[in-house]
């Protein structure tokens, strides 16, 4: 097994937990499989990249962290005031801090497991106790440093060692608080709901991040437009509710020399709340957080449907299926999607992608030299609504998706159910899917679209909507056909990218005919509606018209 780095300085302080009645060799041992489990789990940021068993992932994820801490530490050279520019810098290091924490986080400060299993066994409470105590300390100082390195490296050279040794200070404060409340959170929701509820919230967050990283890659380079701002800071009231202006205030104080008042409490509150915090976890939380922990071994990963909802669902079924088995599976489907916590942390940031991407390229349509009301009547008069395709190229593979999940051993029940015709099983999932997700999302990014441009942009959403129900239904009449579920995400797709690729010249093409049909021909909307509409009924004749022997076996 390997030797990490941390098990060598433990072994020269060894004699001080022997002397508070740890046993040390056991310990070491189980710090040393912590750590190489660490390395193999593969973090949230990273549930995209293929899995290789030999791969660092927690290392590479540490890599994209500080990546990602470097962008924030770039704000240092803005010319902005600095109380402005370090709640910025504090407020985006908290966040990134504490989503990772509530995301990947979790299992380490969650796991349950090693007590379930080592506390049977000849290995005291204290000894365990302690090495998950140094598992969270180590843990929570590689992902801090990672994210936080870029600003401490910046702001030395920016403004010097005093500044680098208050931002050193602030961090660790920030730190505390963020694992602290992290904690009170986890103990909250437990002291409230199920531990299945827990999971269900861990993996919203997670969702969260995958998301907000994706789309601060596209904001990168968008940044520095804030420099041209001319930003006066004065104090406020709501000041007091911002834990970064907090961590912000001594900054002021001592770089600066601003004593005023404002920023003298500010900078108390930083000190006194994680205080307090430290003190409240301390006292009540820690003793009663550990019997809390074991409602995570409650509660099944399927949860029942209510009956109000199932009978919703069996409506909107016998409205738009028509077979009995197609109704069966888009029930099923529906059900399926609800439970599956890794198909959503999949699926749910290329949704939040597909609604925000279109939102983030009109910004580049502002025009600095024009007043905003300009630069927004130009875009509202114009066709930049074709910018929705990029929505669509996000959408349209996106069904393939579902062919994963976490109950994939349970894919026999398609062999053993009396069904001669597996198109049908296909088309009801085709329809749960769309129903459950691609809907609700285009109906999202409609509803912004049409704040943005108006009424007039409704047809053009029509033909957009069909252009993307017709790129859907021939990309599942082109590709390999599998099972709804049938298979682990672990098992990797190589067609994703292609398809992904794809996508983009198919949305491209249908981008190019749209605005052709707009600008030069006469009732061009009109009749490309009409021939997307013939088009769709065409290929969903052929689409679910599929036997066995074209199934990818089970």
């Amino acid at each position: 097994m390997k030797e990490f780095a941390i098990l060598k300085f433990l072994d020269k302080i060894s004699s001080i937990f022997q002397m508070n009645g740890i046993d040390y060799p056991i310990m070491r041992k189980i710090l040393q499989i912590k750590f190489t489990m660490d390395e193999r789990r593969v973090p949230t940021i990273m549930m995209n990249e293929k899995k290789q068993a030999e791969k660092n992932t927690f290392r590479s994820a540490l890599i994209i962290y500080a990546i990602m801490g470097i962008v924030i530490g770039v704000f240092m050279f803005l010319p902005l005031p600095l109380f402005y520019k370090m709640n910025l810098i504090t407020g985006m290091i908290l966040f990134m801090l504490m989503t990772s924490m509530i995301s990947d986080f979790s299992s380490v400060l969650l796991d349950v497991d090693d007590k379930n299993i080592l506390l049977p066994k000849p290995i005291n409470a204290k000894t365990l106790n302690t090495a998950k105590l140094i598992h969270i300390i180590v843990y929570l100082f590689s992902i801090t440093m990672a994210i936080s390195g870029g600003s401490l490296v910046f702001g030395l050279i920016r403004y010097g060692v005093v500044f680098f040794l208050l931002l050193l200070l602030e961090i660790i404060l920030l730190c505390g608080f963020a694992i602290l409340f992290t904690a009170l959170f986890y103990y909250a929701i437990l002291t409230i709901f199920s531990g299945e509820k827990l999971k269900d919230i861990i993996n919203y967050f997670q969702i969260v991040l995958v998301t907000v990283m994706t789309i601060m890659y596209q904001l990168i380079g968008r940044i520095f437009d804030i420099s041209n701002l001319n930003l006066n800071v004065t104090p406020h009231v709501w000041d007091f509710f911002l834990p970064s202006a907090w961590f912000s205030a001594p900054f002021k104080i001592l770089i600066e020399m601003d004593t005023s008042w404002h920023y003298r409490s500010l900078s108390l509150i930083g000190l006194v709340v994680p205080l307090i915090t430290v003190t409240l976890y301390v006292k009540v939380v820690a003793p009663r957080f550990e019997k809390k922990l074991q409602k995570l071994n409650s509660g099944g990963s399927v949860r029942p449907i209510s009956l109000r909802k199932e009978s919703f669902q069996r409506a909107v079924s016998n409205i738009i299926c028509s077979h009995p088995i197609e109704k069966v599976f888009f029930r099923f489907t529906l059900q399926m999607m609800g439970n599956e916590r890794k198909l959503k942390l999949k699926l749910y940031p290329n949704l939040a992608f597909a609604v925000i991407l279109p939102l983030i390229f009109l910004l580049n349509f502002f025009n600095s030299n024009q007043s905003f009301a300009e630069s927004f009547s130009e875009i509202a008069n114009g066709k930049y609504y074709l910018m929705l395709y990029f929505s669509v190229a996000f959408l349209d593979s996106s069904f393939s998706m579902i062919n994963s999940s976490e109950n994939y051993k349970g894919a026999w029940i398609y062999k053993t159910l009396p069904i001669d015709n597996p198109g049908m099983v296909m088309r009801g999932a085709f329809k749960g899917f769309l129903y459950q997700y691609i809907i609700p999302a285009y109906l999202l990014i409609s509803i912004l679209f049409i704040a943005i441009f108006r009424l007039r942009v409704i047809p053009n959403l029509i033909l957009i909507f069909l252009n993307l129900l017709l790129l859907m239904i021939a990309f599942f009449l082109f590709s390999q056909k599998e099972l709804p579920f049938y298979k682990d995400f672990n098992i990797q797709n190589g067609n994703n990218l292609l398809n992904v690729m794809l996508s983009f010249i198919f949305c491209t093409v249908c981008a190019f005919v749209h605005y052709a049909a707009v600008a030069w021909i006469p009732y061009g909307l009109a009749i490309n509606i009409g021939i997307s509409l013939v088009l769709i009924v065409l290929l969903w004749h052929f689409s679910f018209k599929i036997s066995w022997k074209d199934i990818i076996s089970v």
